[in-house]
């Protein structure tokens, strides 16, 4: 089992990599849409089996809508619209409006409030925060639907999941073998403090690794990473790793709250379904994109 997880683990990294290296632009693009679209249905299935009604189409049409607005408009675009409107908000306000018309109107509902709750939880827990992996993309873009040639936007997808993935790893050899003393049992019980560290460890050595190659080397554009100093960098990996093992946790609280080990078994090795691979990703490109908005510049 630890042999094929390992494997499948792999094999999903190299894929990733190779992705976000050779595939045109717009390809990435409809990657994220999918894994997007798959993890929310994974979810809503996870509210289910609590009994929990949802407006899964509605919602993942809605998260749909949202990445591809975030594709459409980056920040330089919005920023220059006359009159200097959002489509984001507007779509947010539309999708609440007819998510309340279709409960209302779509036949006995015994829980409205949380019929809409959920469905709301689910659009903003995964593809509004997913949205940011575009944002990273089109850093420096300046026209609609644009992801520069340069590629840097392109490496800082790129750079949160290898920092965060390998904070994973990290913290699960350094869990398997060092852990005793237990990080959060009532939710994930197999998570240590010694495994946590470990993983800190793993993701500040990976991000010092990317930024020094791509310094060193010229392989590709770092952009605003190139102007962060190395402990600037070390305090990043350390945002992201945390930032990680929350995206962890919180996955682990939902699905011991509908008392299931995997939210699907799509993934083969034992590794479970889309939303456990995207878990600890789920916050971490906000916390970047974030990060370097204050501090990359």
């Amino acid at each position: 089992m630890l042999v094929r997880r390992i494997v499948t683990g792999l094999v999903v990294s190299v894929c990733w990599f190779l992705a976000m290296c050779y595939l045109p632009a717009v390809c990435i693009f409809v990657i994220l849409l999918v894994m997007s679209a798959l993890c929310q249905r994974e979810f809503y299935g996870m509210l289910r089996k609590r009994n929990c009604e949802v407006e899964e189409h509605l919602g993942v049409a809605a998260g749909l809508a949202w990445l591809t607005i975030t594709y459409v408009y980056p920040p330089s675009v919005l920023s220059s619209l006359h009159p200097p409107i959002s489509p984001g908000m507007m779509l947010i306000g539309l999708f609440i409006f007819v998510l309340l018309l279709r409960i209302m109107f779509g036949g006995a509902v015994k829980n409205p409030v949380e019929r809409a709750g959920a469905t709301l939880l689910g659009f903003f827990y995964l593809p509004f925060m997913l949205s940011y992996f575009i944002r990273l993309a089109q850093w420096g873009a300046e026209h609609p639907c644009e992801i520069p040639a340069c590629r840097s936007g392109i490496f800082l997808a790129a750079f949160v999941a290898l920092v965060v993935k390998l904070g994973d790893v990290g913290a699960f050899g350094f869990g398997t073998a060092f852990g005793r003393h237990r990080m959060c049992p009532a939710i994930s019980p197999k998570k240590s403090w010694e495994g946590f560290a470990g993983g800190m460890v793993s993701s500040v050595a990976a991000a010092l690794a990317a930024v020094f190659l791509v310094r060193r080397l010229e392989i590709v554009s770092g952009g605003p990473l190139e102007q962060l100093s190395y402990p600037m960098v070390i305090g990043l990996a350390l945002l992201l790793g945390v930032t990680g093992v929350f995206g962890d946790l919180f996955e682990s609280m939902f699905k011991r709250s509908a008392q299931i080990k995997d939210s699907a078994g799509l993934l083969p090795g034992g590794m479970g379904g889309i939303l456990d691979m995207f878990d600890s990703l789920i916050f971490a490109p906000a916390a970047l994109y974030w990060f370097l908005l204050f501090f990359g510049s």
